[in-house]
């Protein structure tokens, strides 16, 4: 599909509204082991019945609509978009749950009968479907069987298929990694948004801001010194997640315990209240990487800022809305935190064995290069690829006036996965 443009053709954005009308959608509604529900929608070639499918999730985003649809669909590949039972709100999310929804997933398509299952973690569905995949290879005895914030998840017990291929495109290494890296450390009282220390202000012109556009300029010792520090909040954060966790274990045990019944009728509806509440954190100003504004930071050919918002990433540090703003301790601790979240990348890919590619698009703001070789360092398969997409932003849209003559980047990647997927397993 093609347009005009200065008495020339530009080709349209390779997405999902190019999906041919022809390709057959099934909706599908599973149930996971544990009785939550999800849905998904499976994409299946026009008149063909393949015997690969293309397995999608994200841990909150919808993927039934995917851009990745039109151009697999159109290669003969089915495709299945599921969303997790999280969709669009993470405040109670568990990763470990999150692996449930995956399971349900890829036994269904097994149930289809499809005979290789190909797992493509997109943005943070590359984390979870790493996460998926390190589980699904071990031995059930070896899975886990808690949380982070130690709620039982039986893992050991769960029919886990593992895929064929692992493709992780424009994939962070992990939420709680993310976080680690966004995280705002000047922030001295987690009650008080305002409560700053200004050493540590990476909006503080003495540190080396600059007004936007402008880039800043920090120094690298002072950044090394911000990612320790920015350490030791999510330390910080975590003891409060725990506290509130075994604040509510105390008095759940005094409520089961034999002397509850005698208690006077104040003391037992003080132990039964705090048995039964549920604290929610608030975690202020989630949007403070330095790289954002200094582009000597993680260079690439990304412009300065953040997908997460317009302009001067300061709009989204104190605005509106943010990353992980309110959340559940046990939630928290699973999905948020970069140091206790199991759902950690770099990891989990170590124990991930099966053919491995990376794509990494070079425009994306919050994507950096050393993460993608890191996780090419440290998969665990020795069949591993790292292929860099060029002029490309997160959403693998055109990135720049180099990106608008290049081919569409989401076409670009269809070129790239479709024979690397053949040449391992075959056509679809």
């Amino acid at each position: 599909m093609t347009q005009a443009s200065g008495g020339r053709e530009r080709r349209l954005p390779f997405a999902y509204s190019t999906l041919n009308p022809a390709i057959r959608r099934e909706p599908v509604w599973l149930e996971a082991s544990d009785t939550a529900g999800s849905f998904g929608i499976l994409y299946r070639p026009e008149r063909h019945e393949p015997r690969t499918a293309v397995y999608l999730m994200h841990p909150r985003a919808d993927f039934t609509r995917h851009y990745v649809v039109p151009g697999l669909t159109g290669r003969g590949y089915a495709v299945f978009g599921h969303n997790s039972r999280y969709l669009n709100n993470d405040t109670d999310m568990l990763h470990e749950r999150l692996l449930l929804d995956v399971a349900a997933g890829i036994r269904f398509l097994k149930e289809q009968g499809f005979e290789h299952i190909v797992l493509l973690g997109n943005s943070g569905g590359g984390s979870l479907l790493a996460f998926y995949q390190s589980q699904a290879e071990r031995a059930p005895v070896d899975r886990l069987t808690r949380t982070p914030g130690g709620e039982r998840v039986d893992l050991a017990g769960e029919a886990m298929y593992p895929g064929d291929l692992f493709i992780a495109v424009a994939a962070h290494p992990g939420q709680g990694r993310f976080m680690l890296n966004v995280l705002d450390p000047a922030v001295t009282d987690e009650n008080d948004p305002l409560s700053n220390d200004p050493d540590w202000d990476m909006y503080n012109p003495a540190s080396g801001y600059r007004p936007w556009p402008e880039p800043s300029s920090y120094e690298t010792a002072w950044v090394a010194a911000y990612r320790h520090r920015q350490r030791e909040r999510n330390r910080r954060l975590d003891m409060i997640a725990r506290e509130y966790l075994a604040e509510r274990a105390y008095f759940r045990g005094q409520a089961r315990s034999k002397d509850f019944g005698s208690l006077p009728d104040d003391m037992r509806a003080f132990v039964a209240r705090r048995s039964h509440l549920a604290r929610y954190m608030v975690v202020y100003r989630t949007l403070a990487n330095p790289a954002y504004l200094d582009p000597t930071i993680e260079p690439s050919r990304r412009p300065l800022g953040s997908i997460f918002s317009p302009g001067d990433p300061i709009i989204g540090n104190y605005g509106p809305g943010g990353l992980a703003r309110t959340i559940t301790p046990r939630a928290w601790l699973s999905t948020w935190s970069g140091l206790s979240s199991q759902a950690d990348f770099p990891e989990n890919i170590q124990h991930v064995h099966s053919p491995t590619l990376l794509v990494y698009a070079d425009a994306d703001c919050d994507i950096f290069p050393s993460e993608q070789e890191d996780l090419l360092h440290k998969s665990g398969a020795q069949d591993k690829q790292l292929i860099n997409l060029p002029w490309a932003d997160h959403y693998l849209n055109p990135a720049g006036e180099e990106g608008q003559r290049l081919q569409d980047p989401r076409e670009r990647l269809i070129d790239i996965i479709v024979p690397w997927i053949a040449q391992r397993i075959g056509e679809p």
